[in-house]
């Protein structure tokens, strides 16, 4: 099988249910929540994309992303490591954080916008590990926090990042 007949199921199922979410005039909107990256001080404030019909739209024609923001895609299970992302429609560079069910960053990797109108000519960001979220956010975050693989995503504790869930040891006792 060549990699063009290994790319474009995916990016023709993306693009099927993109169209049908804009075809039917229905808008797709987000909830919000908090969501902390370990070793990153403050908490993301990120859009939560749930739905096919939220995960398709992802940030598609957005012009800009504030700095603490991101949009965390949730899946119902995991996803093989055969699946990935991309940019399609997407104005401006993000960064993608791939995580298991503890929320361990399994992959990192820097998106760039697709330039073609043919969503099968855009490159297809794969993380090669199985995963059942991915938190994206402006491109060069992670470097700059110096998030790495193995790194952990999860809920703030009283609005706080500061203690990574189990890492009791590093507890800030004021």
């Amino acid at each position: 099988m060549t990699r063009t007949h290994k790319r474009r199921p995916l990016a023709i199922a993306i693009l099927f249910g993109f169209l049908g979410t804009v075809a039917h005039g229905a808008p797709v909107t987000f909830s919000s929540k908090d969501l902390c990256v370990e070793g990153v001080a403050a908490p993301l404030e990120v859009e939560v994309a749930e739905t096919r019909a939220q995960r398709n739209r992802g940030l598609m024609q957005r012009e800009n992303l504030a700095e603490d923001a991101g949009m965390l895609f949730l899946f119902d299970g995991p996803m093989p490591k055969g699946i990935g992302f991309y940019m399609y429609r997407t104005l401006i560079p993000l960064d993608v954080a791939f995580a298991d069910t503890d929320g361990r960053i399994v992959s990192i990797m820097t998106m760039t916008p697709c330039p073609h109108d043919d969503p099968r000519r855009c490159t297809i960001y794969r993380p090669g590990r199985a995963f059942v979220s991915a938190l994206e956010t402006n491109a060069g975050f992670f470097e700059r926090h110096g998030v790495k693989k193995g790194d952990r995503l999860f809920d703030p504790v009283e609005g706080r990042c500061d203690l990574a869930p189990g890492d009791e040891s590093m507890a800030d006792n004021n």
